[in-house]
């Protein structure tokens, strides 16, 4: 998460430290990978880049595919978990594309964000439309 506040240079008061995460993961019926409570947590709600939407809750539950949608963008492209096994930190990030495509990385939200904005290589990157990255609070709960 450090890396996260040291590329957005973050330096606003937690956007929702009281979160209650209990009540939300009992709605979905299972937990959350941990680093995305934390990003919910310091950022609130808002956007990386005024781009990435992050999700305060997943949407919509599970779906039937096995995905869980933690953002999206003004591009209609879904940023998910594919829920597969118990630990939810062990969940890997699938990016759903428009038009329906799936391509899945081998890490965890946070990390994915975090590559997404200084990998100018990354299949989803903001590398290079940005010099400088931030989040755009939308204000709300706190922030």
């Amino acid at each position: 998460m450090w890396r996260l506040i040291r590329i957005t240079g973050w330096t606003d008061p937690a956007g929702r430290p009281d979160m209650d995460w209990a009540k939300t993961e009992a709605s979905l019926g299972t937990g959350l990978p941990s680093d995305y409570k934390r990003m919910v947590e310091t950022f609130g709600e808002g956007a990386f880049d005024g781009f990435l939407d992050l999700n305060q809750e997943p949407w919509a539950g599970l779906r039937a595919d096995g995905l869980l949608i933690w953002a999206g963008t003004e591009h209609e492209d879904l940023y998910c978990w594919r829920a597969d096994g118990d630990d939810p930190d062990r969940w890997p990030v699938v990016v759903r594309s428009f038009d329906g495509k799936d391509l899945a990385f081998d890490c965890r939200a946070a990390e994915f964000v975090c590559r997404i904005l200084v990998d100018p290589h990354h299949p989803y990157t903001l590398a290079r439309y940005f010099d400088a990255h931030w989040f755009m609070s939308y204000g709300g709960n706190g922030s």
